[in-house]
């Protein structure tokens, strides 16, 4: 089967769209299929054109024209996406004839949502629309539900033949923008690579330490977990927190930290590798996820295949995806955090055991690519998949 990826970002960018659809891609083209996937060139400095696991990769610049880039003050964009917009669904159209593509796989509908639109109307094949939080959650409030930003994106959603969401939860969000969504909507968690956690290797901090990690923004909730952990820090002096990430709260992370006194035991590692984070997993007695928002949880899944004790909030996907495991839910609040980290801490320490492998082998990456690839399957004909073989 021929497949083409659209998403709006990709590795080596880091986060967790980036990680999921890089992870679907790889097991897909492992599994037999033929995988084109196409994201936004940016950064700009990354190459226009490379393969990345077997897959090879297209980056272009999705700009549309729009009054909108006028009304933000950027004449630059107006003028950039003039140009650009022709030339990009010049470039689409010409993969499309040549790919050939039995399935487009969207994932986080954004700014590539005109060209798929224009594609829909021009060439024959089946579209699925992924969704991973934020593309959802932008439209799905009153105020925003109208706006004129929404179209597309309902637009979108009808076209599809399926849509896919990462959580229930976010399903729902999805239903309350496009409620014609509901006869053809699936649920496929992301999934983890399960050989990662082969690593026993611990990181080497001198004390023991609380982790947390993502990308450092306000709906990850950082700042409930630096205040938390201010609290608990006179009753638990040899503990450190080290929050692993990038992103535009670190700052004010640190500003944070300072000012509540513990700037000194709060450890900001930045941008970490994934070997460095299975040993920052591995080294730690318990992993935070103070998120106020949360469409999935991936963070939490990886602590509990490390065999970590997880304490994170009831919002969002969360409470779905750690379903039956061994974590502590709370309310995404100081004073919640504050006594779930006492409690956790104050029980027997924990043995490092991993969590029950009937749980997490669900989550596998391959499991999650045979569930894509199956509803792909009930969308193309069997004619047809037969000829994209040959």
């Amino acid at each position: 089967m021929r497949i083409l990826i659209l998403s709006a970002s990709y590795s080596p960018v880091l986060g967790g769209l980036q990680t999921a659809t890089r992870a679907l891609a790889r097991h897909l083209v492992e599994k037999g299929q033929r995988v084109v996937v196409v994201t936004n060139r940016y950064p700009r400095s990354l190459p226009p054109q490379e393969t990345i696991d077997g897959v090879s990769v297209r980056r272009w610049l999705f700009l549309t024209p729009g009054l909108e880039h006028l009304r933000r003050g950027r004449p630059d964009l107006l003028a950039a996406s003039s140009y650009f917009y022709p030339a990009t669904l010049h470039q689409l159209g010409r993969l499309m004839g040549d790919f050939q593509p039995d399935v487009v796989n969207v994932h986080f509908p954004d700014n590539q949502i005109p060209h798929v639109l224009w594609a829909r109307r021009r060439f024959a094949f089946r579209l699925v629309v992924s969704l991973h939080g934020n593309d959802v959650e932008r439209w799905s409030s009153m105020e925003t539900r109208t706006d004129a930003g929404s179209t597309g994106f309902k637009s979108l959603l009808r076209d599809a033949d399926a849509v896919t969401a990462c959580s229930r939860y976010l399903l729902r969000q999805a239903a309350k923008v496009e409620s014609s969504i509901t006869p053809k909507a699936h649920v496929i968690h992301n999934g983890i690579d399960l050989e990662r956690f082969e690593d026993r290797s611990c990181y080497p901090h001198p004390r023991p330490y609380l982790l947390a990690y993502g990308r450092l923004v306000y709906q990850k909730g950082f700042d409930l977990l630096v205040r938390a952990f201010a609290q608990i820090a006179p009753m638990y002096p040899d503990l450190d927190l080290i929050i692993a990430g990038e992103g535009a709260e670190r700052n004010e992370l640190e500003r944070l930290s300072a000012q509540s006194g513990v700037g000194s035991r709060v450890y900001f590692q930045g941008r970490a590798s994934q070997p460095e984070i299975i040993r920052l997993l591995n080294g730690c007695r318990l992993v935070a996820v103070p998120s106020r928002h949360e469409s999935f949880g991936i963070v939490a899944l990886e602590a509990l295949a490390a065999g970590r004790p997880v304490l994170a909030t009831r919002v969002g996907g969360l409470p779905e995806v750690t379903e039956g495991a061994p974590v502590n839910l709370v309310e995404p609040a100081v004073e919640d955090l504050v006594a779930g980290l006492n409690e956790m801490l104050s029980e027997t320490p924990f043995s490092g055991g991993r969590a029950p492998r009937s749980r997490i082998s669900t989550a596998s990456w391959p499991e999650v690519a045979e569930r894509y690839l199956q509803l792909y399957s009930q969308l193309v004909s069997p004619e047809r998949v037969l000829c994209s073989a040959v």
